[in-house]
């Protein structure tokens, strides 16, 4: 099975956040539905260890190059 890793698990999820954004969701609503996709497409148990692995610098960085690449204008 493939490693997941922090930049695979936040471009699916920014896939998944753009999709969402497309159909007028809230930014929130957004982010946790595409949140629980990625949940559910990875493991809970993934998810979480990449989450707790990870800084909260890294994070905020590689999610928001990840969204602004997918759909610039959602942001």
């Amino acid at each position: 099975m493939l490693e997941l890793t922090l930049a695979s698990l936040l471009n699916t999820m920014s896939a998944d956040f753009c999709a969402l954004m497309e159909t007028e969701k809230d930014v929130v609503k957004a982010t946790f539905l595409a949140y629980s996709m990625a949940n559910k497409q990875y493991g809970p148990d993934n998810v979480i260890q990449i989450i707790n692995d990870a800084s909260p610098l890294e994070i905020k960085s590689l999610a928001v190059s990840s969204v602004i690449t997918k759909c610039p204008n959602k942001l």
